[in-house]
């Protein structure tokens, strides 16, 4: 898989700005989880989610208009989402009464995710590119959690409830994707 990844990514994929902010974003995760797991954490908490829900906006945007865009950020930028949002549902699930069905749910979606993702790649050097319906739970999800957080209830309930569509959808899409590349049709299909 290593040199899998060398053919992959090119050395200059690692200086551009946009790649940084994912990076950022996956050292963010650390202080978010202790700042949750604290008794007066919440707001240090939500400082560091807003500065990683702000480098997850900067980040496609000035890839894009640095013509920036790069493998390596294909992949850094939904792994710094998952690994974010799961570990910020666990630890609420801990702390802040998140329902654990919920952070199971999401975990086993994007175990299964991340699965498929390294088996493609490991066997056909492709990125697995993120999707609509992916995207959308990324953003429902992070509202509910931090309504949750906040502890803007029956709202963050609601928002929790909604987000099951589109991590439905993006758990369907990616299987149907899987499913296509092992019967020898690509990623896109024929």
């Amino acid at each position: 898989m290593l040199q899998t990844m060398r053919r992959v990514f090119t050395r200059q994929e690692l200086r551009y700005p946009a790649n940084w902010l994912s990076l950022f974003r996956l050292v963010l995760v650390a202080p978010t989880v202790n700042f949750l797991l604290r008794p007066d954490g919440e707001r240090k908490a939500l400082l560091v989610i807003a500065v990683g829900m702000a480098t997850d906006a900067v980040d496609g945007p000035l890839a894009r208009s640095r013509g920036e865009v790069s493998e390596l950020g294909k992949i850094l930028d939904p792994i710094a989402d998952k690994l974010t949002l799961d570990s910020v549902a666990v630890a609420m699930s801990v702390r802040h009464h998140l329902p654990w069905w919920i952070t199971y749910l999401l975990l086993g979606r994007d175990a299964a995710i991340v699965t498929g993702t390294a088996l493609i790649f490991r066997e056909s050097s492709q990125v697995v590119a993120s999707n609509y319906a992916g995207k959308a739970t990324t953003v429902s999800l992070t509202g509910a959690l931090l309504l949750y957080m906040l502890d803007v209830q029956p709202w963050g309930r609601r928002l929790l409830n909604f987000t099951l569509l589109p991590l439905a959808i993006s758990l369907v899409e990616y299987g149907r994707r899987y499913w296509r590349w092992l019967r020898g049709q690509g990623l896109e299909g024929r």
